[in-house]
């Protein structure tokens, strides 16, 4: 039933992603946005329908559909950008974004969210930012149950959506506006998530007060306000995760990891995650496994990774552990020392024997790499902490590409009046 509603709520006519010059006909249902074309979709609800507060219980279930969708899109492509996994495919759509040759002008950064090989990150990042803001001003105006836990919902999700934007882009623009530098849009993060904070609490609602606690913890640590990074993530209670669910209904809501490694066979575990071992004991953390063979471009070894063993594994979107690395980052010193035992004894690994400053940062950074692998944080560690991307040729002796960030859409600067230049 709950799937059911998401696949619900399409709407005819235009939405804008990013600007007027990037249009798409979405669904707030599981299947996405369409077209970047301006299309009408035969059995859409009308935007008249939607115009009823009877709907409210489906749009709210259509506006999680909608960021689950952008979410294993992003952790998929981003996975590929920042080397937590990289390509065994012979389709040219996978190497790309292994090999970081992501230009303006990549169609697949447009893709929906039907592309099963999830690297449609743009549009389906803003269907569900726009969506989530839509579903939000909707709620304000309406008498229904529940109103207060709706509308921190659709502002929790609106937060994360536009997080990613800010974290994973160079440049952004939000509504059709002029460009925006990440900071700028994660402080549009930031606010959405303070909502979301103050309605869920007045609704009762621990798990979206929670939700949007990391959340904001996250932004505020992009944003260098560590303090009240560490203020926010010490809220946040032991044992607490928010899941992105995954089904094996249809491809489109298959862990996308899982699909593109154990099913299809067009990415796997690098060198550098295999066999990861924290002073000779096998950390549980990020496991991995020779598969016997090659993957489908029968020339690279194909190695599983087995934090995800079927299309069904949900995908962590905010955790307590997160919450903690937040604290060990902004803190540093014995904080981050205890923080970072705690976490090795619920993995079964022996204890981190400290050090200088430089020392235990190095070592929040990598228990990051580790504790968040394949959750979609580290291409925004690397870019924000600096840590250099892989350069020369790859495993298949082709040159990596320059992106790093990915850029701005070419369709949204030439459609964008309030871009200039």
């Amino acid at each position: 039933m709950e799937n059911d509603k998401r696949r619900i709520w399409r709407r005819r006519g235009r939405f804008a992603a990013g600007a007027t010059g990037l249009v798409a006909v979405c669904s707030l249902g599981l299947s996405g946005c369409e077209s970047v074309l301006d299309v009408k979709l035969p059995g859409s609800v009308t935007a008249e329908t939607l115009d009823n507060p009877a709907m409210a219980a489906t749009i709210n279930s259509s506006v999680i559909g909608d960021f689950e969708c952008a979410f294993a899109n992003y952790v998929n492509s981003t996975a590929l950008l920042s080397a937590e996994m990289i390509h065994s495919s012979g389709w040219l759509e996978v190497r790309i974004w292994s090999q970081r040759r992501i230009t303006p002008q990549e169609s697949s950064n447009l893709g929906d969210c039907r592309t099963t090989r999830g690297f449609g990150t743009y549009l389906t990042l803003h269907t569900a930012r726009v969506q989530a803001e839509d579903a939000r001003k909707r709620f304000e105006g309406w008498d229904v149950a529940n109103k207060n836990s709706m509308l921190a919902t659709a502002a929790a999700y609106a937060g994360y959506a536009t997080a990613l934007l800010g974290e994973g882009y160079c440049e952004m623009v939000l509504d059709g506006g002029p460009i925006m530098t990440p900071a700028q849009v994660l402080a549009v993060a930031e606010d959405r998530f303070g909502k979301a904070i103050d309605l869920a609490q007045q609704a009762g609602n621990s798990d979206i007060v929670n939700m949007a606690r990391v959340g904001r913890a996250r932004v505020r640590l992009d944003l260098g306000k560590t303090g009240d990074a560490a203020a926010d993530a010490k809220l946040v209670p032991d044992g607490y995760t928010k899941l992105v669910t995954r089904s094996a209904e249809e491809r489109s809501r298959n862990n996308r990891i899982w699909l593109l490694n154990q099913d299809t066979r067009d990415i796997t575990v690098p060198p550098d995650f295999r066999n990861l071992r924290w002073q000779g004991t096998a950390d549980s953390r990020v496991r991995s496994q020779f598969s016997g063979g090659k993957g489908f471009d029968a020339e690279t070894d194909l190695w599983y990774q087995l934090k995800y063993t079927a299309r069904t594994t949900p995908v962590t979107l905010a955790s307590w552990k997160e919450a903690q690395l937040i604290i060990a980052e902004a803190e540093g010193g014995q904080t981050a020392v205890q923080i970072i035992n705690e976490l090795h004894r619920r993995a079964g690994l022996p204890a981190f024997g400290g050090g200088d400053a430089a020392a235990i940062q190095a070592q929040v950074v990598e228990e990051r790499r580790r504790e968040l692998w394949l959750e979609g944080h580290r291409l925004n560690d690397m870019l924000r902490l600096k840590i250099p991307f892989l350069s020369g040729v790859d495993h298949t002796n082709q040159p990596y590409g320059p992106t790093t960030c990915l850029p701005l859409p070419l369709v949204e600067r030439t459609g964008n009046p309030n871009i200039k230049g």
